[in-house]
């Protein structure tokens, strides 16, 4: 009898009594701001302030016993607050000067409180293979069907240098509930692999009070990103140099919002590829340059005008979207040049990770590889003058396969491992998917 008046006091004051605030780290995920070979950010949050908050890194040993070696750093904090959700503080330290191709071990916390476990990270070498892993929306049902695309990926490649999503990490962007769902479903993945992440539509949305869309509150709090972008587009539009790669991330929300931003970003892109002494070029956005969508959802001929001619005339190799929830891809759309048998001008990829689907536009042919209904993620690896991408369906299908190879005198040889003419009819329906 005592015992059952003992659960059932513990019940009630698990269902009826509000939990209390704490102190132990969350949302602990590693990004970068500098030099992905030199350098790596750590960020957390608690749910009420810290007395003395820490990150200690130590160089990685098997032993279980501290290094007597910190290195130092420098932390930051910030506070997000929504008057309908709560409060959150959130801590980044930003290490420099690690050195490339090293294991580091890291904890964060409260030096007189709660501590996360120990976790292992390893920056990338300065030169050598680069893998990485790229995934479309998420978006919906995070936690219901977009955690299975991201533990796929995980298992597939789990020493890839990062993981890219390309814009709708949520649905909503103000929405905490929708960020603890992408956490949950990411794991332990972002304590270890470094995450980048590109804007989409749904990380901006309207704060209670105001008429105006802004790019979520969590953003810039949960994300150490670089600074490099155009004055006012920080952490939004910036790029990366990792091993013999640029990194290119641009904002086509708000390109799409106004003329003035779309050149202002023009601008800062051309010349950010004309100084690029890097051998291989990608670029990551959200919406589509070419798209099977009908209707507005899919047509952005503002951002093809201004973009695709810098992408040509730079030599960018591969461009990472998402947005339009199916799968497309093309290496012959061309605005500017005359692409010859065998070869390729920029290679067009639009992908989706979550449930929420959309048909493809009746005799729309534009695409070389395409699907709908599937849930994908994307592996891309490069080796001196070689890349190649793979593109696996959740279940770890190989769906789409090819290679770019670096051609001095011209454009990159592209080698498919796919035929598309045993494209499945299927994979062309006349109808439209949509999980909203």
């Amino acid at each position: 009898m005592k015992k059952s008046i003992l659960f059932f006091n513990l019940w009630i004051l698990i269902h009826f009594f509000p939990v209390f605030a704490q102190n132990n780290p969350e949302h602990i995920i590693l990004t970068w701001k500098n030099d992905p070979e030199s350098s790596q950010a750590i960020t957390w949050r608690s749910e009420k302030p810290l007395d003395h908050p820490i990150v200690e890194l130590y160089k990685s040993s098997s032993s279980p016993i501290e290094s007597s070696v910190k290195i130092p750093f420098s932390l930051d904090s910030s506070k997000v607050s929504l008057a309908d959700q709560g409060t959150w503080y959130y801590y980044s330290a930003n290490f420099e000067s690690l050195n490339a191709g090293i294991t580091y071990s890291y904890r964060v916390g409260d030096l007189n409180s709660e501590m996360s476990p120990w976790v292992d990270f390893k920056t990338p070498k300065k030169k050598g293979g680069l893998r990485f892993l790229y995934l479309g929306d998420i978006q919906n049902e995070i936690s219901n069907w977009g955690t299975r695309t991201i533990r796929a990926a995980y298992q597939h490649s789990p020493h890839s240098a990062f993981m890219l999503f390309a814009g709708d990490c949520v649905n909503d962007g103000h929405q905490n509930s929708q960020w603890e769902e992408w956490f949950d479903a990411l794991g332990f993945i972002p304590t270890q692999m470094p995450i980048v992440p590109v804007t989409g539509n749904h990380e901006y949305d309207e704060l209670p009070g105001s008429d105006e869309e802004s790019l979520s509150a969590f953003w810039q709090s949960q994300f150490e990103l670089p600074l490099n972008g155009p004055k006012g587009l920080e952490e939004s539009v910036y790029y990366y140099d990792i091993q013999s790669t640029r990194i290119i991330i641009l904002n086509s929300l708000m390109a799409l919002q106004s003329e003035e931003d779309l050149s202002y970003q023009t601008e800062w892109l051309e010349k950010v590829l004309q100084e690029n002494p890097q051998e291989w070029t990608i670029i990551s956005y959200h919406h589509p340059l070419f798209s099977s969508r009908d209707g507005k959802h899919g047509q952005y001929p503002e951002l093809r005008d201004a973009w695709q001619p810098k992408f040509e005339k730079y030599g960018v190799d591969l461009v990472l979207q998402g947005h339009d929830h199916m799968y497309g891809r093309s290496s012959k759309l061309s605005k500017t040049l005359e692409i010859p048998t065998g070869q390729a001008g920029p290679v067009y990829i639009v992908s989706v990770a979550g449930p929420k689907m959309y048909g493809i536009r009746k005799g729309e042919r534009w695409m070389e590889r395409a699907a709908v209904n599937t849930q994908l993620f994307q592996e891309i690896s490069i080796e001196n003058n070689k890349l190649e991408f793979r593109a696996f369906t959740v279940e770890g299908e190989l769906y789409d396969s090819f290679d770019l190879i670096k051609n001095p005198k011209g454009f990159n040889f592209f080698k498919e491992h796919i035929n598309s003419e045993s494209t499945p009819e299927n994979t062309f329906p006349n109808g439209t998917y949509s999980n909203k």
